[in-house]
């Protein structure tokens, strides 16, 4: 039998491209209470109690973005809760973890990865090769990302049940299928972007020199009390490469982007409360620089509007306005600035 997310996929695979060039913000909007409903329904269980309120807030994040016109970051954090979603939703589905009970075993887990695995191939038929017109070169770096993120997810499902839970192996699997929809989602997601879009070569060169960074950042004295985040560093920075790889080279720019914010998070100093002045005034000059370019700096763009986000955030107080001022410093005094060299280097 066919899960209801193969049936989605195909539908939104058959449905004509004209049909699909909604107004961005619209489109998002649309898909918030379409993922809540989903959520909604996912029968309780100990997992997807303990993980359905962080789902939410997160999906009233992308709410309060959209109303507040952060376009790019309400659609960055879609694309990061709508495949836990769909991952919750397989977890959820009747798994029996003891091995003794009614539920669903470890050969159903099988039988059901073979069945995905021939949806996800007939999936990935569904995205575009090259990139509609109109559709930023951040909205298809999202779109590059939630593909590159299949495999990943889809090869350590069986396993991961083997030796952990049956529910948690469903849980990737559904994860697989969830990049997969978000994917599609996203790469027909288009706007009245009329820049010119980089061909962007291999990166390589700029993993090989972060990786260095990692390695180098690592090895000093006290590196360990931010370990969370070398690890988001490291696992974007092997998601950048494999993109790279495969010639997604958008979604391999953003996530190595990723990559470097962790790596500053963990390794940057926290500004002083004084210093929001300046980093106001850092945004505004990154601003007039990315508003003065001809090319399609719209991965630029969304890491400015984060930075902004970050400094709003900041400026609330609270116990995470240092965090927050943290993470606007390492995106305008770091990301950015490595991004900008990055496009002009390869903008001649």
């Amino acid at each position: 039998m066919r899960s209801p997310l193969f049936a989605a996929i195909v539908c939104l695979v058959s449905i004509p491209a004209a049909s699909r060039a909604a107004d961005l913000p619209e489109s998002l909007a649309a898909e918030v209470p379409r993922q809540r409903a989903s959520l909604d329904a996912i029968p309780a269980s100990p997992l997807v109690d303990s993980e359905r309120p962080r789902l939410r807030g997160l999906l009233d994040d992308v709410d309060s973005l959209l109303k507040a016109r952060r376009i790019d970051v309400a659609m960055e954090t879609l694309s990061a809760t709508a495949p836990g979603i769909a991952a919750l939703a397989r977890a959820g589905a009747g798994w029996d973890d003891s091995g003794k009970g009614s539920g669903k075993h470890i050969d159903a887990l099988a039988k059901e990865w073979e069945e995905v695995g021939r949806a996800i191939a007939a999936g990935r038929k569904g995205f575009p090769a090259v990139m509609p017109a109109g559709q930023s070169a951040f909205t298809r770096s999202l779109a590059e990302q939630a593909l590159g993120q299949i495999d990943e997810h889809y090869a350590v499902a069986v396993d991961y049940g083997r030796f952990s839970g049956v529910s948690a192996g469903a849980y990737y699997l559904g994860r697989a299928e969830g990049q997969l929809a978000t994917a599609l989602f996203l790469s027909r997601l288009t706007s009245d972007s009329s820049r010119r879009t980089v061909a962007l070569p291999s990166l390589a060169g700029q993993v090989a020199r972060l990786e260095n960074d990692i390695v180098d950042a690592y090895a000093r004295p006290g590196s360990t009390a931010q370990h969370s985040n070398f690890i988001v560093a490291n696992s974007s920075l092997k998601l950048a490469k494999e993109l790279d790889l495969h010639g997604l080279r958008l979604g391999s720019l953003v996530t190595l982007m990723r990559s470097l914010l962790y790596l500053s998070l963990a390794t940057l100093p926290v500004p002083e409360a004084g210093e929001d002045a300046a980093l106001a005034a850092k945004a505004e000059e990154i601003g007039g620089r990315l508003r003065a370019s001809r090319r399609d700096d719209s991965i630029g763009e969304a890491y400015l509007e984060k930075a902004r986000v970050a400094m709003e955030k900041s400026r609330a107080g609270g116990e995470g306005s240092e965090r927050e001022r943290l993470r606007a410093a390492a995106l305008l005094r770091v990301v950015i600035p490595r991004y900008l060299e990055i496009m002009e280097g390869f903008d001649k």
